[in-house]
């Protein structure tokens, strides 16, 4: 055999070596954009503090920093824009963003969103100056005696109108404080977190010490929803749901909530089931 003829023979193999290897590259690659098909979800949020803050960046909420972290086990990035929740609720179901950074669960909401596991528990009662004006409440209708203060376009609101609470309605937590505290309402009707995050505020603003009674009316567990229309929503809603594990089971679901003032509750999410 010439030399001449082995020359053409190794750059024949060589070419044929160099295109395997290629190929073999290029599957590769194929397969490791359909393991990890998303490196970052945007995910709309409506404000609704402490669990959703717009204007702090280093303190945006504890759904907002539990999301982040919960997609970060799996290294994919979290965009958190805020809107109004009607047009935050539009975009996403249409798919023009990932999901929902809460949402409660409604049976009507299946059609457009899958739900991740429990992200958090929706606390809902009434807050009075002291114990005495709470004493014969045990549910929403035992308040009918009271002159009870609601936020305007609360869903809480219609309840306590068709209940025939007697109701001044505002357009904030801070607004029903004082009003409270000046004596013309008896009670406010809202949520637990953002009410207590509200007092937090009036007493670092002005160097008081407001300690409200409490009385637990309801709570029930709130998810994040991952739009139906997005690409690769089941990964998205597996991998969301991965890291929700990972961080209870570490311990940095609680870190976040704590850092927020906010106890972490011992109960279970229920199962699909006993939700529909």
């Amino acid at each position: 055999m010439t030399s001449a003829l082995i020359l053409r023979l190794f750059c024949g193999l060589a070419g044929i070596l160099f295109l395997w290897i290629g190929f073999v590259a290029g599957s590769l690659s194929v397969v490791a954009q359909k393991a990890t098909p998303r490196q970052n979800v945007t995910m709309m949020c409506n404000p609704f503090p402490p669990s959703k803050i717009a204007d702090r960046p280093m303190m945006p909420g504890y759904d907002v920093e539990i999301l982040r972290a919960a997609f970060a086990v799996s290294h994919i990035a979290v965009n958190t824009p805020f809107y109004p929740w009607k047009r935050a609720y539009l975009m996403a179901e249409r798919g023009d963003a990932d999901g929902l950074c809460s949402c409660s669960y409604l049976p009507e909401r299946e059609a457009a969103f899958l739900y991740s596991s429990e992200l958090g528990r929706e606390h809902v009662g009434l807050f009075a100056i002291n114990d005495t004006v709470l004493d014969s409440v045990e549910e929403l209708a035992d308040a009918k005696q009271l002159i009870v203060g609601v936020v305007s376009g609360y869903t809480l609101e219609s309840s306590a109108r068709e209940l025939g609470l007697d109701l001044i309605s505002a357009n904030s937590e801070r607004v029903l404080l004082g009003l409270l505290l000046s004596r013309r309402l008896d009670a406010i009707y809202t949520f637990k977190a953002p009410m207590e995050n509200t007092v937090r505020s009036h007493n670092q603003e002005y160097a008081e010490n407001v300690n409200l009674a409490y009385r637990d009316i309801s709570n029930s567990p709130y998810y994040s929803c991952i739009s139906r229309k997005t690409d690769n929503a089941h990964f998205l809603l597996d991998r969301l749901n991965h890291g929700i594990s990972v961080l209870r089971k570490n311990g940095i679901y609680a870190d976040i909530l704590e850092k927020y003032g906010i106890q972490s509750d011992e109960e279970q999410a229920p199962s699909s089931s006993e939700r529909k």
